[in-house]
């Protein structure tokens, strides 16, 4: 990283008017993957850049990776050692950031080195015609790799049916279009949407919803991260089966014979599960938003309540949403969601 009154790569001039961007980092066993990460964070052209880490308890040399790290770059660690899980530890990354605008990373993945410029450019171009009161996120596209950097799929998106036009409240009721290692946000979205309430279900998804009911989405459309995927990501994408038995071919361990569910039961698991998911996120941000919500995120909120409730009004839903979903799954799940967002209500009572 340079100085406050250097030059970057770019050519811009570095210098103390340019607000600093913060990178909160939520590690947990990450040796492996942590050096190139931080040496791509390094090498960004951002001239004003701290790295806030939270750790949740590794037991392997995160740790040691994070002190010893003899560049320039700038990490402040703030964990105090309290397991937490993902959500809570990324809550505490966040809370540690003193930038202007934060960005949230991966502790496995590889940046291009304009990522963090060609973001905050995006944000401060909206800014500028909007005001920096307004509550914005910036997102980038997203190069999926396996555990060697190899290339899976150019666009996480492409390969995930996932919409880079997602930017209101109704297209992220069923599923969220954006990981979190590919956001940047302003200070307003920051201070709106944290501390993450106890029992949101992912930090980005809720990140992703807070914006997109009380200000402005925008999607730079360069594939700015290496999104790796291997056999510990904690949220990883969806990958072609071919990669999957590759990797694990190549992590295998000596055959042990056990009383494994079936693949049936494992996705019909996986989908009560992402039922179960859904409902609770709805809950919550209803309870905590649903009274003060602008108009057009209301009237989203009050569509997917009676998409849940009946056939017609679910029809309507997708026709109208970039849910992330086929028509004919999303109008599944919608009618499956009942239950779940009942059991959910009756939960938060």
């Amino acid at each position: 990283m340079q100085s406050s009154t250097g030059m970057t790569s770019s050519g811009m001039v570095a210098s103390d008017s340019i607000p600093l961007v913060s990178i909160a980092l939520a590690t947990y066993n990450g040796a492996r993957y942590l050096p190139e990460l931080l040496a791509s964070i390094e090498s960004q052209t951002w001239p004003r850049l701290e790295l806030v880490v939270s750790d949740d308890g590794s037991t392997d040399d995160t740790l040691d990776v994070l002190r010893n790290w003899r560049g320039a770059l700038t990490i402040r660690i703030v964990s105090s050692g309290e397991r937490l899980g993902i959500v809570g530890n990324f809550g505490r990354a966040v809370a540690g950031c003193e930038g202007a605008y934060v960005a949230l990373a991966d502790q496995d993945d590889v940046w291009s080195a304009d990522k963090i410029e060609d973001m905050v450019r995006a944000l401060r171009a909206q800014e500028s015609q909007r005001g920096h009161a307004l509550p914005m996120l910036a997102y980038c596209d997203i190069e999926v790799v396996d555990h060697t950097l190899s290339r899976i799929s150019k666009s996480y998106f492409d390969q995930n049916g996932k919409s880079r036009d997602a930017s209101r409240l109704r297209d992220f009721l069923l599923s969220n279009h954006i990981p979190g290692c590919s956001m940047l946000l302003n200070r307003a979205a920051i201070e709106l949407a944290t501390p993450f309430p106890a029992g949101i279900v992912m930090h980005d998804w809720w990140l992703a919803m807070v914006v997109a009911s009380f200000g402005a989405i925008t999607h730079v459309d360069k594939p700015h991260i290496k999104y790796r995927q291997h056999d510990n990501n904690a949220v990883g994408a969806s990958v072609p089966k071919r990669v999957t038995r590759a990797n694990a071919s190549a992590n295998a361990s000596p055959a042990v014979t056990t009383n494994t569910p079936s693949s049936t039961q494992r996705r019909a698991e996986g989908r009560k599960r992402q039922l179960h998911a859904i409902g609770q996120q709805f809950t919550l941000f209803s309870m905590l938003h649903g009274e003060r919500l602008p108009s057009i995120a209301h009237k989203d909120l009050k569509a997917f309540r009676r998409a849940v409730s009946s056939t017609a009004h679910a029809v309507l839903f997708v026709m109208r949403s970039k849910t992330g979903e086929t028509s004919w799954r999303g109008l599944k799940m919608l009618r499956r969601l009942r239950p779940a967002i009942r059991a959910n209500a009756t939960a938060s009572v």
